[in-house]
């Protein structure tokens, strides 16, 4: 249940000049699909601003309770969104067994306890959940409409994580995502006394996210290099 490699195990070969699978630690995953988000996400919101779609987040009468509600949400949205509606149809689809140890070891990380699965029907069923997940934010809360789109790619993305490496990257991910920004934005407000939407647009908030989207380019780096390693291995064993 818990990750096949340490945090440092799964880093040493990069640390050493070589290359291999990132797989095998929730950590590593997390940090890198979520850097691919923040850079996705900040492309998203550039595109729509240029075409005059912004996207304004919705606002919380007690920053407190806001707050511990972002902190909250990804664990009840990913066991919804992720658990139900991606491993639940999966396990009944694709599993040729059933006892209720599999059934949760199945949930808890699909592409690992379920053999056979068809890729690109599993994605199907991704893309579909997260288009799902990014419409829901604009119906369910008081997102503007621009937020669909980001959130979609997010969904989409959170969901292939969850498929591939588990339950625990994908609430990592999401948790960072909700948690982390905001955190520093509520930081800011607090110290400096202004609103939440007006710490956004500090100094320290700008140094961070610029670090993410540098962050985010290395992930992609990896990710790209990563599939180019897996087909060549795959070239050269057939």
């Amino acid at each position: 249940m818990g990750p096949k490699k340490s945090f440092l195990k799964a880093l040493s070969p990069i640390m050493v000049g070589s290359y291999e699978s990132l797989a095998g630690n929730y950590i590593v995953q997390s940090i890198k699909w979520f850097s691919i988000i923040i850079v996705l996400s900040a492309a998203i919101d550039i595109v729509q601003q240029n075409i005059g779609i912004k996207i304004t987040a919705p606002t919380f009468e007690n920053d407190l309770t806001g707050f511990l509600g972002l902190s909250i949400s990804p664990l009840i949205e990913e066991i919804g969104f992720r658990v139900i509606l991606i491993g639940v149809p999966l396990f009944f689809l694709y599993s040729k067994k059933f006892s209720m140890g599999l059934f949760f070891k199945s949930l808890w990380n699909p592409s690992d306890n379920i053999p056979n699965i068809n890729q690109k029907k599993a994605l199907i069923l991704i893309i579909l959940v997260g288009i799902f997940f990014g419409v829901a934010h604009i119906l369910g809360e008081q997102w503007s409409s621009g937020k669909a789109t980001q959130a979609a790619m997010a969904g989409i993305i959170i969901g292939w994580v969850y498929y591939r490496y588990g339950f625990v990257a994908g609430v990592l991910i999401h948790w960072a995502t909700n948690y982390m920004i905001y955190s520093y934005a509520y930081l800011v407000s607090t110290i400096n006394e202004i609103g939440i939407t007006e710490s956004f647009s500090h100094s320290l908030i700008g140094t961070i996210e610029i670090i993410l989207v540098l962050a985010g380019i290395s992930g992609l780096a990896l990710t790209m290099l990563e599939i180019k390693i897996s087909k060549d291995v795959k070239n050269s064993l057939s």
